[in-house]
């Protein structure tokens, strides 16, 4: 009997409601006899529709994208609703092309009434057909956006196991679309998707055991469901899973293995994974550092429309990396991110405005972008604008503004930013004076090795004005200075070795110290480095020389050095006065 049903001819009309049955023979039916169809391109989209959900036949993806493509390009609405999904998202297989999909949209919304056969499907209850028209409402495609609605037809479908429309669901309970937020019911839904082995749900389920969302945090486990999804073709599983590899999340990390799998996503077209891919040639991660492979992928995910590799492509084009400089194109990049709201994009383009790079200079639109970053507590930007408020760059100056920009930076944990609180904290700037509350965040930021913050903290201890004097404390933290190289820290060690303030008193390395502070452009030390050839303090001593560095110091402002190198002259006058006086 269902050979005599398969070999029977069916009208158009026929087919199709055999094929939107929920019975497999008459599927099967339906499928065969849709074969035997002349070509149109409604037979065609149906045929799509069958190869991407296994309808009458076994799945085949690549069959389902090579019929939706032949029936688009006749305006088949099915058709550009399932390539603009498909491109924007991809599936295991299937190339992630969001400019392509931009283009579909644009054809989709020249048609009338491109819902018509979806909506006539799911009136015969077809899973596939009621989570496609889900996806309508969900995304606004051929319809205005009803996430309330979209959420009806998932849960319709996913009355009838539907892994697609499980997980769909799941996505709107984890985000709070069309429902109430609820972390656990998305995680027991991507749960029970990814029973039926849906790459998506396996990969978003990886996702909320990262993040602890709606379950414990485990690494581990997102690692292997993650692997899982990769596994099946995902790149979006592909790209998290290179991640875990990179970082070492749930697994020994292993960047070889890392940048593989961002090349295999990047390769279907996932922009995430094209921005990350090209990172790693930028850093040299798992591979050669490449500027030239860097710039191609953060411009192709550039022109997927990922902020992102915008911004970053704009950088390449700012310093020339990989590609010809050009800061009018970095502007132009920078601003397209900026456009989606990406606050590094905010900040470049501030500093674009504020140094007149690749666009005229205007202080006013740099203090515009460093504004808008700052909403969004990017602390770059909450420096700069806070140093706009201290020197009236762009806008009036502000002492307490500047003081509030730079305490939330601080707040964040920026170790230059507390040392600036801290400075300010000591001098009453744009606050009330105060020290205990400047050596916290000294003390803050010198915890995280920041040079300028141990030095300053080191200072006040040194002095001992307002705090009880511990100079074996401020040495301890000059020596840790100086393992940067910090240059005011140097000079204190040298002051320190000069005199043997807690350390045995030694010219030589005191002079090592104020030579090495002078040789890195630290003003002060030009003076001592002159006293040292003058006197011969740890070196020969060498009168010209000391007049250069005192010139040098002089130069810089510095009114000691000034001083002496007229002293030291004017000695030279008198004893050249007397030579000639005794050879006349």
């Amino acid at each position: 009997m269902f050979d005599f049903l398969r070999k029977k001819s069916y009208t158009l009309s026929s087919v199709e409601r055999l094929i939107l049955s929920n019975s497999n023979d008459c599927q099967v039916v339906g499928f065969c006899n849709l074969a035997k169809q002349e070509y149109t391109p409604h037979v065609c989209a149906l045929k799509g529709f069958c190869y991407e959900f296994g309808v009458g036949t076994t799945p085949d993806p690549n069959l389902a994208e090579t019929h939706y493509i032949r029936a688009a390009n006749d305006y088949h609405p099915l058709a550009l609703i399932r390539l603009i999904f498909l491109r924007r998202f991809g599936r295991p297989n299937i190339r992630i092309d969001r400019r392509e999909a931009n283009h579909y949209m644009s054809i989709l919304n020249t048609l009338k009434e491109p819902l018509l056969f979806l909506e006539k499907a799911t009136t015969l209850n077809n899973p596939h057909a009621l989570y496609v028209l889900g996806t309508c409402f969900h995304d606004a495609l051929g319809t205005v956006k009803d996430p309330s609605r979209a959420v009806v037809l998932y849960q319709q479908a996913a009355l009838q196991d539907h892994p697609p429309s499980i997980s769909i669901l799941a996505f709107c309970y984890l985000e709070g679309f069309g429902v109430v937020k609820d972390e656990d019911k998305a995680y027991e839904l991507y749960t029970r998707a990814a029973s039926f082995n849906d790459s998506v749900a396996l990969y978003n389920l990886g996702y909320l055991y990262e993040e602890g969302r709606g379950v414990q945090k485990d690494c581990s486990k997102a690692f292997l469901l993650y692997k899982q999804s990769a596994d099946l073709g995902n790149p979006f599983g592909m790209n998290s899973l290179a991640f875990c590899y990179e970082e070492g999340i749930g697994c020994t990390k292993d960047e070889g293995k890392a940048f593989s799998l961002y090349k295999k996503s990047a390769e279907q077209g996932y922009p995430w994974a094209q921005s990350n891919l090209a990172y790693c040639y930028q850093r040299g991660i798992g591979t050669k550092v490449d500027y030239t492979r860097s710039c191609h992928w953060y411009k192709r995910a550039a022109h997927q429309n990922l902020s992102r590799a915008q911004h970053n492509l704009g950088h390449c084009y700012q310093q020339g990396l990989g590609v010809k400089k050009d800061e009018g194109l970095a502007v132009i990049w920078y601003k397209k991110a900026a456009a989606l709201g990406n606050v590094y994009a905010y900040h470049s383009l501030g500093n674009c405005f504020a140094n007149g790079s690749g666009v005229k200079k205007n202080e006013e639109d740099a203090v515009k972008y460093y504004t808008l970053a700052a909403k969004d507590n990017f602390v770059p930007s909450l420096i700069s604008l806070s140093f706009c408020y201290r020197m009236g760059t762009g806008i009036s100056r502000n002492a307490e503004l500047c003081f509030e920009n730079m305490k939330k930076a601080a707040h964040l944990g920026n170790s230059y930013a507390q040392n600036c609180l801290g400075f300010f904290y000591e001098e009453g700037f744009g606050c009330p004076k105060n020290i205990e509350d400047a050596l916290l965040w000294y003390q803050k930021s010198a915890d995280q090795n920041n040079a300028w913050a141990q030095t300053n903290l080191g200072n006040i201890y040194f002095e001992g004005v307002s705090v009880r004097m511990d100079r074996e404390k401020a040495v301890s933290l000059f020596q840790q200075a100086i393992q940067q190289e910090h240059t005011r820290a140097l000079n204190k060690m040298g002051y320190c070795y000069e005199e043997g303030i807690v350390v045995n008193k030694n010219p030589n390395k005191a002079f090592s110290c104020y030579f090495k502070a002078s040789l890195r452009g630290y003003s002060r030390s030009h003076y001592n480095v002159g006293r040292c050839y003058e006197n011969g303090i740890g070196v020969f001593k060498d009168i010209d020389t000391s007049l250069v560095y005192f010139y040098r110091g002089s130069f810089c402002g510095d009114f000691r050095a000034k001083e002496r190198m007229k002293k030291v002259l004017v000695s030279f006058i008198r004893y050249e006065n007397r030579e000639y006086s005794r050879c006349a």
